[in-house]
């Protein structure tokens, strides 16, 4: 019904002669401006979904392909969140039936579902990968291609220029900041997040705050240039206010071998891509390499920085936690998934970001004035409810053993930067920090699924004992006067 009403307002042509055969129709072309058709809405596994009432955008012609015929579609769900691609945002697709390596493509898989996914030709398949570390790639021996991206449409964007944002310059940090937070706003009603996952890091990291982005970013100021965060570790909160807000970040941790991983990772992905792919996803390898990985961190081995990045990087991501010389995971050995984690090691990149080894006392002695995001080792006393097992590796003592908790609590009182602090929510940090700003957000770890499984919870079905966050978020604008211990 919905094609049919398509073709009679002359957004699609009907191919006489030929079975199922439909093209869209080619938009008008005058003053310079192109008419294209917002035919339908796409999302991962399903049909393409005609809308009944297309709605005409006006493009420019530089904007689109010289030659071909273009259409639009409307993007639903988050599978190509890495490339920038929300969900609400409009693709316009150059048709054609052919695609290049990398692109990113409209195509058909299994006859009539349709994906928007970058294509990669393999031995025998090929690969439609999308752009969440969340997500495995589709295999297919054939696929239909149905156009190639050739624009994205900031969709919400616009609706916030004419609406919540009148009168704001697009260019300035609170801008940047709305338009993000209301992309990764949570739209099921049914999920206990407020703010989806933001992905961007390649790394996975044990406390990683993947799922605490838009709460921090909410507390950002709006006029500050630079971020400056003295335990850097996955990275979760850094790369995104990089990459959506356009900061300056610099970043420090004390763990050597991790800082040589993100050196690497920054300054040239692609070598160490070149490196991992030679490492098979496999117990034997894993062996081997933590084998050699722990002689390293004995300082009974050396190896190049390459080999210690590829290392580093094989171990974490493949172990159980994830965890710094762990015990391998039968879900990460997995040639497809380890594939899709090392294109986010190839893709990765950002701008105006450095990575340099420091301990958090030296950080704020050489940056007294800026803007700090600070998220330092768990306080795991007696009046803490973390779970004490999400510190797999706790017996090896690279950050949390012995951490100076009162001595950071001392640098963060007399800073005038400014700053914002995630801990444990516990009675002992609610005191220490007792006259800041002190927020309590929750979202559900997606390690915490397991305890539905376990137990009481599993004999009794008790499938909403879910795992929460226990976190508090400590905020001081800059300038903010200092308290005296």
């Amino acid at each position: 019904h919905h094609i049919k009403n398509l073709i009679e307002k002359g957004c699609l042509n009907k191919l006489d002669y030929q079975a199922r055969a439909i093209e869209i129709s080619e938009g008008k072309r005058s003053s310079g401006l192109v008419k294209i058709s917002l035919v339908g809405v796409i999302a991962a596994g399903s049909p393409i979904e005609a809308i009944e009432f297309p709605e005409i955008m006006k493009l420019s012609k530089s904007e689109l392909s010289k030659s071909g015929q273009h259409y639009a579609l409307r993007v639903q769900g988050d599978s190509m969140l890495g490339e920038g691609i929300f969900d609400g945002d409009i693709v316009v697709i150059r048709k054609q039936q052919t695609a290049d390596n990398g692109q990113l493509v409209v195509a058909i898989v299994d006859d009539n579902e349709a994906t928007l996914k970058k294509l990669f030709k393999e031995k025998g398949r090929f690969r439609l990968q999308p752009a969440n570390q969340i997500m495995l790639p589709i295999y297919r021996k054939e696929v239909e291609i149905r156009g190639v991206v050739v624009k994205i449409i900031r969709n919400l964007e616009e609706k916030f220029s004419q609406k919540n944002l009148s009168g704001i310059n697009p260019e300035t940090l609170e801008y940047k900041k709305r338009v993000l937070l209301d992309r990764i706003r949570s739209v099921n009603p049914n999920s206990r997040n407020k703010y989806k996952r933001v992905v961007e890091t390649p790394i996975r990291y044990a406390g990683g705050k993947s799922l605490a982005v838009g709460h921090i970013v909410e507390l950002v100021p709006n006029r500050i240039k630079r971020l400056v965060s003295p335990f850097f570790g996955g990275g979760s909160v850094e790369i995104a206010c990089n990459k959506y807000l356009g900061l300056e970040v610099i970043g420090f941790d004390i763990f050597d071998i991790l800082i040589n991983y993100w050196k690497l990772q920054i300054k040239n992905p692609k070598k160490l891509f070149k490196k991992l792919t030679q490492l098979k996803p496999n117990k034997q390898t894993y062996q081997a390499v933590k084998k050699r990985l722990k002689a390293r961190w004995e300082n009974r081995l050396r190896l190049s920085p390459t080999d210690l990045a590829a290392y580093y990087y094989f171990n974490h991501n493949l172990s159980y936690g994830p965890g710094f010389l762990g015990w391998p995971s039968s879900v990460y050995l997995n040639k497809d998934r380890y594939r899709t984690m090392l294109e986010r090691v190839k893709n990765f990149s950002v701008k105006k970001m450095a990575v340099e080894r420091a301990s958090f006392e030296e950080v704020f002695k050489k940056y007294p004035n800026d803007f700090f995001y600070c998220d330092p080792p768990y306080l795991l006393g007696k009046d803490s409810k973390m779970f004490k097992g999400i510190y797999p590796m706790r017996n090896i003592p690279i950050h949390h053993n012995g951490f100076k908790h009162e001595k950071l609590r001392e640098l963060l009182k007399n800073h005038t930067g400014g700053f914002i602090l995630s801990y444990n929510n516990c009675q002992t940090i609610r005191d220490w920090y007792d006259g800041y700003d002190q927020f309590f957000p929750e979202w559900q770890y997606t390690m915490g699924q397991g305890e539905i499984r376990i137990g009481a919870n599993r004999k009794n079905g008790n499938a909403n004992h879910i795992k929460k966050s226990h976190e508090i978020l400590i905020f001081c604008p800059p300038r903010g006067k200092s308290i005296s211990t």
